[in-house]
């Protein structure tokens, strides 16, 4: 799954003229998120991908001719993935593509751990249907996720060059069929059997090489030989940012310097506030980094607590089994029943508004009448 943005590009190679200090390149104000739902098979195939516009109807002046039949399309207030698109997706485009090649056996489909496209009926359909799902460890997609390894990053660098040209037009908006039309072009290039086998091999696991990804996250790997030790001048910082330690005798250091040096005092008075000054910041910014910290961590448990399918699917990998089905299909009653209880909260204070408001709106138009009555007096007479 990638997401875009309509209307943004990555930097890119642009012609200018060398003599300019300033170069820019224009792109369209308004900005709207769309979603690409694509998979990749081990065997260098791919199947059809679904499309999730923002908007409330699928258009068809949105989509080109020749992917109206067949690619899926779909829509919703923000243009993400959903539990519905999940649901859909599962049974339109991936069984359907993937079914007949399977031959009755059964299919594995590794996903990243991103629970919105994960429900309990998209966990029963694939049990059902012979899908095992295996959720990839958190933060790990961009080694153990083919699609992320060998395939998205050529898609949006063909991608961004097939926008760059139409930004070099100077057009105002790009239209969805524009941006589909691209995408389609970029698709095309991008999404072969040589990236696909690419992905599968730099991700470890087709053929199966644990020690590919093993090697880049271990911190057991040979030290390189050190170099000569510099001269350095013993009041320099050398580390960013530098410990408590190293700046206090940086420091000192420095203030024995100024001492013996021939500038005047208010220099070294001005030296020596600076000292001071960054010795201060230094102890505010860790106080600071640490504040931040145990708030990350604060706010991350409230998430996980109120998220119930997150605690469900927390170290989990497959998440084919009757037991998680269940325990998603309850999280989601209870999810259900919370919104309906405060949809009626909210109903209710709408009612007791409207209320008063027809209370006001009475008391109003009866002091309208009097006046009103009041000005046929006047004209009477």
């Amino acid at each position: 799954m990638v997401g875009f943005a309509i209307g943004a590009a990555q930097t890119s190679y642009v012609v200018v003229d060398s003599r300019l200090r300033k170069k820019y390149q224009t792109q369209p104000g308004r900005q709207e998120w769309v979603t690409a739902v694509e998979c990749i098979c081990a065997d260098g195939s791919s199947i059809v991908p679904l499309i999730i516009f923002k908007g409330k109807n699928v258009l068809n002046t949105w989509i080109p001719l020749d992917t109206l039949n067949s690619w899926h399309y779909s829509c919703n207030a923000k243009g993400w993935t959903s539990n519905i698109h999940g649901e859909q997706w599962i049974a339109d485009c991936f069984d359907a593509s993937t079914k007949e090649k399977a031959n009755g056996q059964y299919r594995l489909l590794i996903c990243d751990g991103h629970d919105s496209h994960i429900s309990a009926q998209f966990v029963r359909y694939c049990i059902d249907n012979k899908i095992v799902v295996f959720l990839l460890p958190p933060h790990s997609s961009h080694l153990l996720q083919p699609l992320d390894v060998g395939v998205f990053g050529p898609v949006k660098a063909a991608m961004s060059l097939q926008l760059s040209r139409l930004y070099a037009m100077e057009i105002s908006r790009l239209q969805k069929i524009e941006w589909l039309e691209n995408y389609r072009q970029a698709r095309g290039k991008s999404i072969v059997e040589s990236n696909i086998l690419g992905g599968w091999r730099g991700a470890g696991l087709l053929p199966f090489n644990p020690h590919r990804i093993l090697w880049q996250i271990s911190d057991t790997t040979t030290p390189p030989p050190q170099a000569e030790p510099e001269t350095v001048t013993p009041y320099l910082v050398t580390s960013s940012p530098p410990d408590v330690a190293s700046l206090r005798s940086s420091n000192e250091a420095f203030y024995d310097a100024l001492a013996v040096s021939g500038l005047p005092t208010p220099v070294k008075m001005h030296g020596r506030n600076l000292g001071g000054i960054a010795e201060h910041l230094h102890a505010d910014n860790t106080l600071l980094r640490q504040a931040n910290t145990e708030m990350k961590g604060v706010m991350g448990k409230r998430a996980e607590r109120q998220s119930t399918k997150r605690i469900i699917l927390k170290g989990k990998f497959i998440i084919t089994d009757e037991g998680i089905c269940n325990q998603l299909k309850a999280a989601e009653k209870n999810t259900k029943e919370k919104k309906t209880k405060k949809g009626r909260g909210k109903q209710k204070r709408a009612i007791r508004e409207v209320e008063v408001l027809e209370t006001d709106t009475s008391e109003d138009s009866s002091g309208e009448e009097r006046e009103i009555l009041d000005c046929v007096e006047v004209l009477s007479i």
